[in-house]
């Protein structure tokens, strides 16, 4: 049984969950280094995910961490290489930037269930402004981005504090 996140209604988290479970695989694109056996970026991030579901928030934050340290300076170097929001064609390309981004909208998440507001909106405005091209799969062909669903917990949080 899934639970709600703090400002999400239960079927719309249930929504996102399942996007986020069954898609963020971006799997191994080319150009992706090797890792140590559950330590892709796909890996992590989807690590990170299920932790979040099962409330498991300090698990969740070693995968977010972990991701970010291995695979930060790539996602950076992709996001810094593109000019417009890869297609579905190309979008599995940028793997580093589509998996660190998407962790580290994960760690907004943790945030919010951990109470931990400021936090999360730190970690939400980073989706915005340093991987705003990051993109999570989902298997019905297309990509959600981190960065939208950032700006709309943003905006929510904002107008919690109002």
């Amino acid at each position: 049984m899934l639970a709600p996140c703090l400002s999400i209604p239960k079927r719309a988290f249930q929504t996102l969950w399942a996007i986020a479970t069954l898609f963020c695989l971006n799997g191994f694109a080319e150009g992706q280094e090797p890792a140590p056996s559950g330590e892709s970026s796909s890996a992590l991030t989807m690590q990170a995910w299920s932790a979040l579901e099962r409330k498991d928030y300090p698990a969740a934050r070693v995968a977010i961490e972990r991701c970010q340290s291995l695979y930060g300076a790539q996602a950076v170097e992709m996001q810094g290489k593109l000019t417009a929001l890869p297609d579905t064609k190309n979008g599995h390309q940028a793997w580093a930037l589509n998996d660190v981004g998407t962790c580290t909208f994960v760690l907004g998440k943790v945030a919010e269930a951990e109470g931990k507001k400021d936090e999360a909106m730190t970690s939400y405005q980073k989706v915005v402004e340093a991987y705003p091209y990051a993109q999570c799969w989902d298997k019905s062909g297309w990509f959600w981005q981190p960065a939208v669903a950032s700006r709309e917990r943003l905006a929510f949080l904002s107008l919690e504090t109002e």
